[in-house]
């Protein structure tokens, strides 16, 4: 009787596991979105707890009460779409009109300008000024031979890669509706059929979430953070569109190691061949004392404290190796690894402690020789 029991249960998780994998094949096109949804659904289950919460009470009405994890999911989707999907727009369309207005001939002037007023500066070291004489003489025979047509196809390029990441952003969006709105069902059935117990999935949850949070709001705040101050200091410095450049330094600050530097660094150069020397001052004691110190160095390590004591989230995992995983996530699978990097090393951190816990640990013999 019990051959035949087993023989019931080996079957039954043979068929299981081939239709999972036919499901996979089905779902392939998919396969992208769905786990940066789902990831991007464990970053934020504090959030959807605290909702959920919420509109449970006893002040809120009962047909809200009864839905109210459809509520807290469709909360949360707007939010992030929004907030993701309207910077994109303005960004892609506000960068047409920029182009369209631009004078190519001024532009290639200014650009020899600053070239030249470097290698001016670096008189007195000759080897330098010697190497960079040679890049001048070179890049200015490229620069000779831009048109605007071809500054034309390089936005097309980036507007095309843009509204392909639209298209992401709403298959995103529309699986990270359904992994909240059925997430407690998923992590339920997913328990049941882990052969762990009930400990050992609390920990891989806690430090999955954990990490990825922490991540995740980490960057959301300096996003949007160093974007409103370098929005706000260009309302003030120079001639410029501030909105447009303070959206863009947000996006840019989420890149690793350069980060807001890829739009400060062409305002400081403008500013330098005008030589407004007074607004360049200005502008790298924001830049690095606000946005690189006090921003990314305080005020964001403040706000993680305050959301883990809010939502008492947890991770035990080393910031260097979050930093390399972020890199090595964005390498493989573009913006989104920003968080599917540290949940795939977080998982197996905890996978690996978990392992080392339960084996026999025999050591060496004290006698080796």
């Amino acid at each position: 009787m019990n051959n035949t029991a087993d023989e019931g249960v080996r079957f039954l998780s043979y068929l299981t596991l081939s239709l999972l994998a036919a499901s996979l094949y089905i779902f392939s096109s998919y396969l992208h979105y769905i786990l940066v949804a789902a990831v991007l659904s464990l970053c934020t289950s504090h959030s959807y707890i605290a909702l959920d919460s919420l509109f449970k009470k006893p002040k809120f009405p009962t047909f809200i009460q009864k839905k109210s994890s459809f509520l807290s999911a469709t909360i949360l989707t707007l939010f992030f779409l929004c907030l993701l999907f309207a910077p994109m727009v303005y960004f892609v369309s506000e960068t047409y009109n920029q182009v369209s207005g631009v004078d190519v001939e001024h532009l290639k002037d200014v650009t020899m300008q600053m070239v030249n007023n470097i290698v001016a500066y670096t008189d007195s070291i000759p080897v330098l000024h010697k190497f960079l004489e040679s890049i001048k003489t070179e890049g200015f025979s490229l620069l000779k031979g831009v048109s605007m047509e071809a500054i034309y196809k390089t936005v097309n390029g980036v507007a095309s890669g843009a509204g392909g990441l639209v298209v992401q952003i709403c298959w995103i969006m529309i699986f990270y509706f359904l992994f909240n709105l059925n997430g407690k069902t998923i992590l339920a059935f997913t328990a049941r059929v882990m052969p762990t117990s009930f400990e050992h999935e609390q920990y891989l949850y806690r430090e999955c979430t954990g990490t990825v949070s922490v991540v995740f709001y980490g960057t959301l705040f300096n996003m949007l953070a160093q974007g409103l101050t370098f929005g706000i200091l260009m309302m003030y410095v120079g001639n410029y569109d501030a909105f447009y450049l303070g959206v863009l330094s947000g996006f840019c600050s989420v890149i690793p190691i350069v980060g807001a530097a890829l739009v400060y660094i062409p305002v400081i150069a403008l500013e330098l061949v005008a030589g407004n020397y007074i607004n360049v001052g200005i502008i790298l004691i924001v830049v690095w004392g606000v946005m690189g110190f006090f921003i990314d160095n305080i005020l964001r390590l403040v706000f993680i404290g305050y959301l883990k004591k809010l939502f008492g989230f947890e991770y035990t995992m080393n910031e260097v190796l979050i930093l390399l995983s972020i890199l090595a996530g964005i390498a493989s699978f573009g913006f989104w690894g920003l968080i599917i990097g540290p949940s795939v090393i977080a998982l197996t951190l905890a996978a690996a402690n978990l392992y080392s816990s339960e084996i026999h640990h025999t050591g060496f013999p004290e006698d080796i020789s």
